[in-house]
């Protein structure tokens, strides 16, 4: 079965222009009557990692939540906003993100993510005991609203890394702690976590995305464009084909390929993806290299084989807001200085998805320095 994804040009966050592209992306893939039906409760669920103004492209963007909410009353639909931030409540998250102010506007309820359950129906295919928000799946519709960004452990967030947010509060922790710094275990359970919610839309934001030193620390980066898909894995490869990698490139597709998931074909409606290829676009620091080495010596080479996070330590305000999510607890705050245990770094970057100074970035290990690779384009 072929899946669609729509490319619209939208250069800027003016409300009226943003509500204009995102009614053409969504009429291009059926039009939003197609998903949502009068009194239908819709759950928007939009990127709100950290608390940091619009402008700064960590969070979706207002406007994008904004417009949404209009073109959901407009069929009969009743929207809320729900999340769960890496750090702080949602209020507070929302508050900075420019969200809250829109939604009281609105009058648009925010719901934090508080509530864990076990799905109703069967957990993910590898990770059986996964516990999703109950107010995801109470809802009839969901519609997935992520931020087009980098990220120093997956290399992209885009629509399937969105929906780890609605894993709430501290239980996100516990599952970076039982995969450690397996990357590809950590990618089957975005998967996972993607299949049991199946949002019934996804739309990115990537009008002002963000490059290089992801999600929280990165530059912003002018694009100009909406995508929509009922499918967030076709609308993901679709980013990929947008910045000229390889679709496998980006884990959670690759993991999804490997098990027959996401190999229809792909349309592509409106824009070409010729006519709006990103170019010079900033990737994050490889996080490893897989060498197919035997557990013991990829165990003693560690720190060779893989980018650790640093701090820089004049930068740093000691807000400890680094050493509360760290899941095995390998940052401390010292007498001077903040000191990693590299021992017990799994290689999330927690710590850097939440610094708010931009003091944590990735510094390679000797082997990456060695051979001078960046992530790029893999086709395997």
């Amino acid at each position: 079965m072929k899946s669609s994804v729509s490319i619209v040009r939208c250069p800027g966050y003016d409300v009226d222009r943003v509500l204009d592209g995102l009614r053409q992306s969504i009429n291009l893939i059926g039009g939003i009557q197609t998903f949502i039906k009068r009194g239908d409760r819709v759950l928007l669920k939009p990127n709100l990692l950290y608390g940091k103004s619009p402008e700064k492209a960590v969070t979706t963007h207002p406007a994008i939540v904004k417009g949404m909410i209009q073109i959901i009353r407009e069929v009969g639909g009743i929207p809320f906003i729900g999340d769960s931030p890496s750090i702080g409540s949602l209020t507070r998250t929302a508050e900075k993100a420019g969200i809250k102010a829109m939604a009281d506007e609105m009058k648009c309820s925010l719901v934090e993510f508080n509530r864990p359950v076990l799905p109703f129906k069967e957990g993910g295919k590898i990770f059986k005991q996964l516990e999703i928000d109950q107010t995801v799946l109470e809802a009839d519709v969901v519609i997935n609203l992520p931020k087009w960004k980098t990220h120093a452990q997956m290399l992209l967030t885009l629509g399937v890394k969105n929906l780890f947010g609605c894993i709430p509060g501290s239980r996100k922790a516990l599952w970076h702690l039982k995969v450690g710094d397996d990357r590809k275990a950590f990618a089957q359970i975005l998967l996972d976590v993607y299949q049991i919610i199946q949002p019934s839309l996804t739309i990115l934001d990537g009008i002002v995305g963000m490059e290089g030193n992801g999600p929280n620390s990165g530059q912003p980066i002018e694009m100009g464009l909406i995508l929509a898909s009922r499918d967030s894995l076709s609308l993901d490869q679709i980013a990929c084909d947008l910045l000229g990698i390889s679709r496998r490139t980006l884990l959670t597709n690759r993991v999804a390929l490997e098990q027959g998931i996401g190999e229809d074909k792909i349309e592509v409606l409106g824009e070409r993806v010729e006519e709006v290829r990103i170019s010079n676009f900033k990737l994050p620091t490889l996080s490893q290299i897989d060498w197919g080495l035997p557990r013991f010596l990829s165990k003693a080479l560690k720190n060779a084989l893989t980018s650790k996070p640093i701090i820089d330590q004049e930068r740093c305000k000691r807000c400890d807001q680094c050493t509360e999510i760290c899941p095995p607890k390998a940052l401390s705050n010292q007498v001077k200085d903040m000191v990693f245990d590299y021992k017990q770094c799994i290689r999330c970057f927690c710590c850097l998805e939440v610094c708010p100074e931009g003091a944590i970035s990735i510094k390679p290990g000797w082997v990456l320095r060695l051979v001078g690779r960046k992530q790029k384009a893999v086709g395997n």
